[in-house]
């Protein structure tokens, strides 16, 4: 925005100050004041808070709809239509003013399904910097002054296809030389391990439990199992209704003698994993609607022959992997096979490990110095996420008639991870000086081309090459000293 233009004459020489008032960062730093969402009717509404969900969640509207002059999606809770990388882009940039250019965004990013929920509710720059960054993207900014008009030109595109600028040093025995000064910064870089980090394997299957309370207080009359009847229901609460895996082994020794631990290490299949008590979630699985499957308790009244659904009302303990019987009164059949020892109780749902999964890699020179590693939390970006094959669901997910949300994110972390180390090994930076003005550079420009008598901006002795260096800066001043009285100092990365 132009704020204000002042202009003076001394000595002869006319000039012109122009003051810009940036409102560019004002902008992205608060939270969207209108979230649009789609009512069930087809009506739109606005409201100050929305998330833009992925996977099972995805909550992009079937249809574009007119926000601020620009046919955009908006949320559609239940529609499960994936938010690409343009479509989220487009969406904030219409709610929030920013006006941005996608024609330099690569089809391939373009139509990309993005991983990680977009939260509304935080400020517009977090929410670019979580969609932009796991793809190299960035947003340029140019400004330009034509007749009394300031624009600002905003665009999408990735760090690495700055526009290639080929440049020669000002005594160079070809005419048109213009560099005149470098000075070159090149750091040993020290030795630092990165470590991608996600929640560990999330893996559904189906469990047998065992009882969770103290055998001396069975063969009671099934009175003293109802909730209603018994003379001290507390002391028979857990009996028959109580069932756990043990998977921290609290429940092997006396008085319980629930026979060994669960093998979490043998189940997990991914380094040793010490007894401890986890909590059972949701399945994979999911039913004909695209919903997951809450953990589904099954009985046996024959020593496992056969199973049934617990019929009535059950819970799942929050303390550890287990299942509660909540009834008034338990199932006469199965009351019935539980005094004599035939009754059996098995859950299919979802463990997640408690051994994160991790992606090390170095970076930089050991003979520099080791700096502490870099842990970097990946959990909401990247998941891992299967069904075991002692699923009942296992056999119908083999067969195509049931759908499980299963993923493995190895290789997509892997990438992320080589790509950050990519961009970190560019880290020398430079200042080069050029005689004259060079109105059409630009920060996010790439110098694939700075040759002079034996140096070149990442201090080797031939042209660079691959990306170059990248303009981080650009800035025009007026000496006499110079050619033209003009100057054009450009602060760089490689």
């Amino acid at each position: 925005e132009l704020k204000e233009v002042q202009s003076s004459d001394a000595n002869g020489l006319r000039s012109r100050v122009f003051e810009l008032c940036d409102l560019w960062g004002e902008t992205i730093s608060q939270s969207l004041d209108t979230v649009w969402q789609l009512n069930p009717d087809g009506s739109l509404i606005s409201r100050p808070t929305g998330k833009l969900m992925v996977g099972q969640d995805s909550n992009r509207s079937a249809n574009k709809f007119n926000i601020n002059g620009i046919l955009v999606h908006v949320i559609e809770n239940g529609s499960g239509s994936s938010w690409s990388v343009q479509s989220t882009l487009e969406t904030i940039s219409a709610s929030a003013g920013l006006n941005l250019s996608l024609t330099g965004l690569p089809r391939e990013i373009a139509n990309v399904d993005i991983v990680e929920t977009i939260d509304l509710t935080r400020p517009v720059s977090d929410a670019l910097k979580s969609l932009l960054e796991p793809y190299d993207l960035v947003i340029q900014r140019a400004i330009t002054r034509q007749g009394g008009a300031i624009t600002e030109y905003r665009s999408v595109r990735p760090i690495s296809s700055g526009r290639p600028i080929h440049i020669v040093w000002g005594d160079d025995a070809r005419p048109l030389g213009d560099a005149l000064k470098v000075k070159v910064d090149r750091p040993a870089q020290p030795a630092q391990l990165w470590i991608a980090r996600a929640d560990g394997w999330l893996v559904e299957s189906t469990f047998s439990l065992v009882g969770g309370w103290d055998p001396t207080l069975e063969g009671q009359a099934d009175d003293e199992y109802d909730k209603n009847k018994s003379s001290n229901f507390t002391t028979y609460a857990d009996v028959y209704r109580k069932w756990v895996l043990n998977e921290d082994g609290f429940y092997t020794g006396s008085p319980y003698n629930g026979g060994p631990a669960f093998d979490l290490t043998s189940f997990f299949a991914g380094g040793v994993i010490d007894p401890q008590p986890l909590k059972l979630q949701s399945n994979l699985t999911r039913d004909g609607f695209g919903v997951p499957f809450n953990p589904i308790i099954e009985m046996s009244t024959d020593s496992g022959s056969t199973w049934s659904v617990f019929p009535k009302s059950t819970a799942i303990l929050n303390d550890r992997a287990g299942v509660y019987l909540s009834p008034t009164t338990l199932p006469l059949t199965f009351l019935a096979a539980a005094k004599s020892g035939l009754a059996r109780v098995r859950v299919t749902a979802s463990l997640q490990s408690p051994v994160r999964i991790e992606i090390p890699r170095w970076h930089g020179n050991a003979f520099a110095t080791i700096l502490p590693p870099l842990v970097l939390d990946l959990s909401d970006r990247f998941r891992f996420q299967r069904v075991d094959s002692g699923s009942i669901h296992y056999a119908g997910i083999t067969a195509g008639s049931l759908v499980a949300d299963e993923v493995d994110h190895s290789n997509p972390m892997l990438d992320w991870l080589v790509q950050r180390l990519s961009r970190r090994m560019q880290s020398g930076r430079a200042t080069l000086e050029l005689a004259g003005a060079w109105p059409l550079l630009r920060p996010g420009d790439s110098l694939r081309e700075v040759r002079g008598p034996g140096v070149a901006v990442d201090g080797q002795a031939q042209a660079l090459t691959l990306f170059g260096a990248s303009v981080l800066a650009c800035e025009t001043w007026f000496t006499k000293r110079q050619r033209n009285g003009r100057v054009t100092r450009l602060d760089l990365s490689f």
